[in-house]
């Protein structure tokens, strides 16, 4: 594993609209193990993999680049900030928190705070995120100079990898971008039976934006969108309600709130992971949703499935996973693609 890359993706901001500095990062990554790439109107990068084969299966691997963030949204007389939310941000666990606003240069602030001392301790409401005010703690005249309304907030938190573990912000979807960096970087090429494509979209966020644009122009029979996916594996939770498990290998979903995966691509999946020794899981759910519902839905359709590492405290400051879950996504995405040909829709 590269835990400089990693380290990179997770550090690097990229909210909904922003995924330029991403993008940059993919392309340097993937651009020379491809034959061809294009970059379309939204900022989606489509890479194709290898040579065309004639009359071969089209397979389309993706993960969004996209990170849960926010953006300025007006700056009060006083030098305080407002912001909006971009996806889906728990206002409890926004209050208090240290964001980086990415203006002319780098600030550093925190959502203002009421002290206990002073707080109403009968309250169990959540303020909500565009009613919370940012912190600099900088005069609004130098702060006008250096930011302004439509800026790109992130949360603040830096990655970490020790101990077998990855803790950070953004790993939906940077962990799922890696998984598919590192599959295509290292695939034997020559030795694939398909035409393999890979895409890096955007806007995953803000309801699968980019992903809807994307079939049109690859048009693959079968596609997979690599995400970090919820994990609620924690002590006191009922076993139905913990989802995919840290440790236990990708979760291959079977549904959730906006997809049912096919049913036959997954069952193909499951015997290539039994066959390979490759450890798995499935869920199914009706919450969340990911590109893979666009994939299935738009152009012509395809065989859709979601492949991913389970997180802990996803769309958090600081997220969890296991570099060991990590490993065996990518182990199982690369033989699902070089042997997608055998595939029987039975």
């Amino acid at each position: 594993m590269s835990d400089d890359l990693i380290k990179e993706l997770c550090n690097t901001p990229g909210v909904p609209g922003f995924e330029q500095e991403i993008s940059k990062i993919v392309l340097r990554e993937i651009e020379n193990s491809c034959v061809a790439h294009l970059k379309d109107p939204m900022g989606n990068l489509i890479f194709q993999v290898n040579d065309t084969i004639k009359n071969a299966p089209v397979i389309l691997i993706d993960a969004h680049m996209d990170e849960v963030g926010f953006l300025v949204s007006h700056i009060e007389e006083n030098g305080m900030i407002r912001v909006i939310p971009l996806g889906g941000i728990d206002p409890k666990l926004f209050y208090g928190q240290r964001l980086t606003i990415w203006g002319k240069k780098k600030v550093e602030a925190t959502v203002a705070a009421i002290p206990p001392h002073i707080s109403d301790k009968s309250s169990n409401t959540s303020t909500p995120v565009e009613d919370c005010l940012i912190d600099c703690g900088i005069s609004f005249k130098k702060l006008k100079s250096i930011i302004k309304v439509g800026d790109q907030v992130t949360f603040s938190t830096e990655c970490i990898i020790d101990n077998d573990r990855i803790l950070s912000k953004s790993l939906d979807d940077r962990i799922g971008l890696y998984v598919l960096l590192e599959t295509v970087k290292k695939i034997n090429k020559k030795n694939l039976k398909c035409n393999l494509f890979a895409s890096a979209s955007v806007q995953e966020e803000m309801g699968l934006r980019g992903a809807r644009i994307i079939n049109s122009k690859v048009r693959p029979d079968f596609s997979i969108a690599l995400e970090g996916t919820v994990s609620n594996d924690l002590p006191g939770i009922p076993p139905h309600k913990k989802l995919a498990q840290l440790g236990n290998g990708p979760e291959i979903r079977i549904s959730d709130k906006y997809l049912i995966a096919d049913r036959f691509f997954n069952k193909h999946i499951e015997n290539i992971a039994r066959n390979k020794k490759i450890k798995y899981q499935l869920t199914a759910k009706n919450a969340g949703g990911t590109n893979s519902t666009a994939f299935q839905v738009t152009g012509e359709g395809s065989k859709a499935t979601v492949m991913s590492v389970p997180v802990r405290y996803l769309h958090s400051p600081s997220s969890v996973c296991l570099t060991k879950d990590v490993q065996l996504t990518i182990k199982l995405l690369t033989a699902t693609i070089q042997n997608i040909h055998r595939f029987k829709d039975e």
